[in-house]
């Protein structure tokens, strides 16, 4: 996996260098296409241990409503950073901050249901 995306890493690098000298327009699309390329290697790879993970959680007492939304907030996380560096990369900084302003908004209102599930065990336990 790791030589996938340093080749992928390494080849989008040289046809953006050789894009900016001949069709400037074109180097941002190079940057998006081979970050996908990056991505969906790296995702391909992230659902086995998302299945290893979930294995793991079926051999213990914690409940799936927790650990979902943790996956949920971790996977946000991740894209949020990937769509903000594309707008960066394209010149677009405030476009990358309000990207990353509303993944924060996103992944607190996806934490909501594992902080709700802290305050029930929390005065449970009181």
């Amino acid at each position: 996996m790791l030589l996938k995306i340093l080749g992928v890493g390494f080849a989008t690098i040289i046809i953006n260098v050789l894009l900016k000298q001949y069709k400037p327009e074109f180097s941002v699309l190079s940057n998006v296409c081979g970050g996908l390329l990056i991505y969906l290697i790296v995702m391909s790879e992230g659902q086995k241990i998302i299945e290893e993970f979930v294995g793991v959680l079926s051999l213990s007492n914690i409940k799936l409503d927790v650990v979902s939304p943790i996956l949920k907030v971790l996977g946000i996380g991740y894209i949020t950073e990937f769509t903000s560096d594309i707008a960066e990369d394209a010149g677009n900084k405030s476009v990358s901050n309000k990207v990353v302003l509303g993944g924060k908004i996103a992944i607190c209102v996806s934490a909501l249901p594992v902080i709700k599930e802290l305050i029930n065990t929390i005065f449970s336990l009181i």
